[in-house]
């Protein structure tokens, strides 16, 4: 994994079995303390903060793999509870598992959470269990990932360990109401470099000694462009996927790196900081963040058309609304923006 995407999302070893109890997802366990609201930061063209949650002093062990669903509500895990934070309010518990949680996401109607290889789908609206599955896996998976798209859900799964090193993952396809997994990859995709929308997966993989960028079609077509520049974040923005990719033959430089969504033809590549650690689509457009600035990006030539300062900025929440992740002090927030 490269440096970069370790930088970006350090995932979660630790696994253990599951069987998973639900409380109230969906509703507030305990009043929510509305937290308050940072003053709007001085931004080049609009790109601003509107809110700013303490997610408390999480430690060096927690992923920052934070998950957004189509309502704004943000998902996380830590150990084997899983919080939500609507809004600008603080996050409640809304999940107790009997292990630890490796993923976690979210469609309009379900709660998604993947505890070693078992997913579990739970209703929003009542908590009822309406789906388990097993994701064959050669080996104890120690980190998963979760991209649900109305009732289609990838999955990553990745048995990395301290002692084995870096492993290739498996992507996994479910559908909501059916017992069937249909296997994606094999044993050679880049774990966490993936993103989703109505068109289908995006994600990297190595057949053979190449490497490519792939489409995987919710019903099942794959389409892939070689690409010597892998192992990188990647984002779908606009209908398109970008990489935030290190050219080695240019310098070890990072690029954003953009591709057709249909074709996966190249559309421009332009380079960007070096200090430059996540990229994101979001509600609000395209975003790249690093060096304590995130960045919205003109989805049609990579140009920045805002930038806001942002201190401790860690990574970045894909999803309908925006948001970027936070460490100060070690203190981790939830940082909501607007554009």
């Amino acid at each position: 994994m490269s440096v970069m995407n370790v930088l970006r999302k350090g995932l979660l070893a630790a696994t253990l079995p599951v069987v998973a109890v639900l409380a109230a997802v969906g509703l507030a366990i305990a009043p929510s303390a509305q937290a308050a609201n940072m003053a709007p930061a001085r931004a080049s063209a609009g790109l601003h903060v509107t809110g700013k949650v303490d997610l408390g002093g999480l430690g060096t062990a927690f992923s920052y793999v934070l998950t957004e669903g189509p309502n704004g509500d943000v998902y996380y895990s830590r150990g084997s509870v899983v919080y939500v934070v609507k809004g600008d309010h603080a996050p409640v518990a809304a999940l107790h598992a009997s292990g630890t949680v490796l993923a976690v996401a979210a469609n309009a109607a379900d709660l998604f959470v993947d505890v070693s290889n078992k997913l579990f789908a739970y209703t929003l609206s009542n908590g009822h269990l309406a789906g388990t599955w097993t994701l064959p896996s050669v080996a104890k998976v120690t980190s998963a990932g979760l991209y649900p798209v109305g009732g289609t859900v990838w999955v990553f799964t990745d048995w990395a360990t301290d002692e084995s090193g870096f492993e290739y993952a498996n992507v996994d396809r479910v559908s909501v109401g059916s017992p069937t997994v249909h296997r994606v990859a094999v044993n050679d995709a880049y774990p966490a470099d993936m993103a989703a929308d109505s068109a289908g997966l995006y994600f990297q993989e190595t057949v053979g000694f190449h490497n490519y960028v792939f489409h995987a079609q919710p019903a099942g077509a794959l389409s892939k462009h070689a690409d010597a520049n892998v192992d990188a974040p990647l984002a779908v923005a606009a209908g398109n996927a970008y990489l935030l990719a290190i050219h080695e033959s240019q310098g070890g430089h990072a690029y954003v790196d953009a591709f057709r969504g249909s074709t996966l033809a190249p559309l421009f590549s332009i380079r960007v900081s070096d200090s430059d650690n996540d990229i994101a689509g979001t509600g609000i457009g395209l975003l790249l963040v690093g060096g304590g600035k995130v960045s919205l990006l003109n989805t049609g030539n990579g140009h920045a058309a805002s930038v806001l300062s942002v201190p401790g900025a860690v990574t970045l929440v894909p999803g309908p609304s925006a948001a970027v992740v936070t460490v100060v002090k070690s203190v981790t927030y939830l940082v909501r923006l607007a554009g």
